[in-house]
């Protein structure tokens, strides 16, 4: 069965960060990761990525707690997994460490289709992985859905992926907007993280 529970406990804390992952200062070579598009509707915004790996591999880094102990996050940050339940209903929550402090996130899983389609709400969270307030002075939404496609062609696969404002007021939906080049800023830093990862494997 490809769905599986992390050995983490959900109801516990790690108190040290479970893996230190990879060194974020090795920037992966330009060739690993592609940008290929970017796209903002009147809701949500779509970005796509290229990777130089098989799409079974990169779906699987997703779906694996000491992967994404590896390169979740953006490049400034030292993430660490706290819990993976990697199904549909599932969560997968996770402790991020920067210069400015401390915080934790969440995925709700909505929908798995291995090894094509991932879909998730995720939101900032508390130490029991409840949904809180982003941690910074702008309206935004609670809780953002991403949609990622997988798909591969001669080697290489893209991940095409859309973010949309879940239950969000016009107010929380702008903030959204306005900062939608930094989130475009940190899935670069991400999936750089991801493609120096699956160059490793």
């Amino acid at each position: 069965m490809y769905y599986r529970r992390s050995p983490f406990n959900c109801r516990l804390m790690l108190k040290q960060p479970y893996n230190q992952g990879i060194n974020t200062q090795q920037i992966p070579p330009k060739k690993l990761l592609m940008h290929t598009s970017t796209h903002e509707g009147a809701t949500g915004f779509t970005l796509a990525y290229t990777f130089q790996a098989p799409q079974e591999q990169v779906f699987g880094a997703f779906g694996n707690a000491e992967a994404l102990n590896a390169w979740w996050g953006p490049a400034e940050t030292q993430n660490s997994v706290i819990c993976l339940d990697f199904r549909p209903g599932g969560i997968f929550h996770f402790r991020m460490v920067s210069a400015g402090g401390v915080h934790y996130g969440r995925f709700l899983f909505t929908r798995i289709e291995p090894h094509y389609l991932l879909e998730f709400n995720n939101a900032f969270a508390d130490e029991d992985a409840n949904v809180v307030p982003p941690p910074f002075d702008l309206p935004f939404p609670l809780e953002v859905h991403y949609k990622l496609v997988f798909s591969e062609y001669n080697g290489a696969t893209t991940i095409t992926l859309t973010g949309t404002p879940v239950d969000a007021d016009p107010e929380a939906t702008a903030g959204f907007h306005a900062i939608r080049d930094s989130m475009e800023q940190g899935f670069g830093g991400t999936f750089g993280k991801l493609a120096h990862y699956l160059q490793q494997q």
